[in-house]
């Protein structure tokens, strides 16, 4: 269990010190995170961006896309994967109130939203998505409001 941890660890160091180009890293800081369970098991994760905002801690996994309008089917749901994890966390030890967020950029969107949205037909509009891209899109509004995370997408918050 020892040698797992400490494996565990220099991965999680040598993630925490990489800049991918599909994370699109730029409005928070990158940083390391300990999860444990009831049963004292540790699991050592790297969190693409976290940010301190009016009381609220961020956990933002980002994806970022330079030629297309969304990052890749296979680059969201890894996202909402590790969302899925971070949103069954209880506590962040010395922070009251935190929220998990899937985000989602691109270089050549023109606009931002912030999904769960009742409005998410104009964003449609003003990007001209694809019929699958609407339907991605469609699907990770309902993920988004039925697991209460937020996804933002080309916000820079």
């Amino acid at each position: 269990m020892e040698f797992s941890r400490l494996k565990a660890k220099q991965a999680q160091n040598r993630e925490s010190l990489t800049l991918q180009p599909k994370e699109h890293i730029g409005i928070g800081q990158k940083s390391k995170i300990v999860i444990e369970n009831y049963l004292g098991g540790q699991y050592f994760f790297t969190i693409d961006d976290i940010l301190f905002e009016n009381g609220i801690l961020y956990l933002c996994e980002s994806k970022h896309s330079k030629n297309a309008l969304l990052p890749s089917n296979e680059d969201i749901k890894d996202g909402l994967l590790r969302l899925m994890l971070y949103n069954n966390l209880s506590k962040i030890q010395s922070y009251d109130s935190f929220k998990i967020v899937l985000r989602l950029t691109s270089s050549i969107l023109q606009d931002s939203i912030i999904l769960p949205n009742e409005n998410l037909d104009s964003f449609i509009k003003n990007n001209g998505f694809s019929s699958s891209q609407i339907t991605t899109l469609e699907a990770l509004n309902i993920e988004s409001k039925q697991n209460h995370f937020e996804i933002w997408i080309n916000n820079e918050r």
